[in-house]
């Protein structure tokens, strides 16, 4: 039985095997105090040690959470903020690369644990992969907008995960300063988080945001202390004392806080399609005591150049949309985005007259619906409209920004993901093989081995999981994509080259799309450097 010593005490793991040979493995790691009692909805606090050895055999509790790919209650425990280390080689020659996975779920939903993400595509190659739990819903993100409770708190969590990897890592043959996040979805948005909080700053060396970054809509919450206060009367509680309100809500058990459905707030705001996320990342106020993790607005925050001088990946698959569209009937019965200014972004509606939403409005609809009224027969059109507007177009741009401000040193690499074989098992799960393009997340089948649902591995998609994953490793290893090849090209403002990941992987420029022109105008950013 392996073990290694880290700054809190000594740790027994166990050596498994794979068909690329055996690795190692270290589970249910502490990386903070578990936050209980007063310490719920707080920052976490740092790890406590402990005395004799201890067993890092088996996962730690998941965040309480409906599990949405088992659709089952996962009841956890809210000590639940624990990671999890792989290493090929626990005394390496040289120092490994790390790799240290943010699971997505839009805040509410999974875990780091091997289930989903097994370790076993990385492990046939020298690298160290890293994955753990963060509080979600509303015990990582609630806000009430003061001191107590500023939000967050899972986004803090992932800055005590990073901190503990930093200072502990070369235990288990790590490179301390060859450090690569990556995620996906929520994951993505929360990796892209890190490149711009100060919070984060020198935990990391490279990144890699697949499927979102922090500018999408869905990638922040507005109204947080209004939802705060909503919970709390849907779960029996109707106050406007936010003491009370804390007290009543840090006296429930936690499964009365996972799974929340709230209806829509009554007051004069904007809708948009993302507003069914009701606890996730917050812009914080700024309190003297509290170290923030962001306080401004994503794209503010970018567009004024804070934003990591770091090797970046950032890439989408070619169906995104498939995600929300498959939702169509309840789109349309709701009326969702019936009214004007549903389809225009929530960014730049907040600060347009109706006039101009209206004719953004009209814009879009024309482009995507070709100005129809949305019905359920619009599958791939809706689609189509998600995977531009909620996905791909806010990726592209946060690509342009980090090439306006690092000018390709270090580099940025776009990719499109457009693999399919029998692994794309969501898109099937949502009986969507008719719409086209490959479905959010399914991408995540071709990096991780999963054993918790019913996904083939043949000898097609081994051969797309192969290069797929060294893609991945030897950005990690060496800040280049392809580095024997160079076929992956750097993304250039004049030259916007797009990798496509399929079964042939080629390099192409997208600058002429119809879609990003628009978008583009929209947004009134034909040209960064203006």
């Amino acid at each position: 039985m392996p073990r290694v010593r880290v700054e809190q005490g000594e740790l027994e793991g166990s050596q498994c095997g794979s068909d690329d040979g055996t690795y190692y493995a270290f589970k249910g790691i502490p990386y903070a105090k578990p936050p209980l009692g007063d310490l719920r909805f707080k920052a976490p606090e740092p790890p406590e040690p402990w005395t004799g050895v201890r067993d890092a055999t088996q996962h730690g509790p998941v965040c309480p959470q409906y599990n949405e790919r088992l659709d089952r209650i996962d009841e956890g425990s809210e000590d639940c903020l624990y990671l999890n280390v792989y290493s090929k080689n626990l005394t390496p020659t040289q120092p490994l690369p790390v790799m240290v996975w943010i699971h997505g779920g839009s805040f509410y939903t999974g875990s780091g644990n091997s289930d989903f993400y097994g370790p076993e595509f990385f492990m046939a190659h020298d690298v160290i992969l890293v994955t753990f739990n963060y509080r979600l819903e509303v015990l990582g993100f609630l806000c009430l907008d003061n001191e107590e409770v500023p939000g967050n708190a899972g986004l803090k969590d992932q800055v005590a995960a990073m901190r503990w990897v930093k200072n502990n890592i070369a235990a288990f043959g790590g490179d301390t300063e060859n450090i690569t996040l990556f995620g996906c979805s929520a994951g993505a948005a929360c990796t892209s988080y890190h490149l711009v909080s100060k919070m984060s700053e020198g935990l990391f060396n490279k990144a890699i945001c697949q499927s979102g970054v922090c500018l999408s809509d869905w990638s922040y919450n507005l109204y947080p202390r209004q939802r705060a206060f909503q919970l709390g009367k849907l779960l029996g509680k109707e106050t406007e004392d936010e003491k009370e309100l804390l007290d009543f809500l840090k006296s429930l058990p936690a499964t009365s806080l996972i799974q929340i459905k709230l209806p829509p707030l009554h007051i004069d705001v904007k809708r948009d399609m993302t507003d069914s996320i009701t606890f996730g990342p917050v812009i914080e106020k700024k309190y003297s005591k509290v170290e923030a993790f962001v306080t401004e607005a994503p794209a503010d925050l970018v567009k004024k150049g804070q934003l990591a001088k770091v090797p970046l990946i950032l890439g989408y698959t070619s169906g995104e949309g498939i995600e929300i569209s498959r939702n169509i009937n309840s789109i349309v019965s709701y009326g969702i985005l019936s009214q004007i200014g549903d389809v225009v972004p929530r960014e730049l509606k907040f600060k347009w007259p109706m006039e101009k939403i209206q004719e953004v409005d009209e814009k879009i609809r024309k482009f995507y619906f070709q100005g129809k009224e949305l019905t359920c027969d619009m599958i791939q059109e809706l689609a189509n409209l998600t995977t531009d507007l909620l996905f791909v177009y806010n990726i592209l741009r946060f690509a342009r920004h980090h090439y306006r401000l690092h000018h390709g040193a270090p580099p940025v690499y776009l990719y499109q993901f457009t693999a399919e074989t029998e692994r794309n098992f969501t898109k099937k799960q949502y009986n969507m093989d008719a719409i086209n393009g490959v479905c959010h997340a399914d991408d995540l089948h071709y990096l991780f081995h999963v054993t918790c649902l019913p996904i083939p591995l043949t000898e097609e998609s081994k051969t797309i999981i192969g290069q797929f994953v060294k893609l991945w490793v030897d950005f990690a290893s060496s800040g280049n994509p392809t580095p024997e090849t160079k076929t992956w090209t750097p993304f250039t403002e004049t030259d916007r080259n797009c990798f496509i990941i399929g079964k042939d992987n080629t390099c192409t420029n997208i600058y002429s799309a119809d879609n990003i022109r628009l978008l583009e105008q929209i947004y009134e950013e034909t040209n960064l450097d203006e």
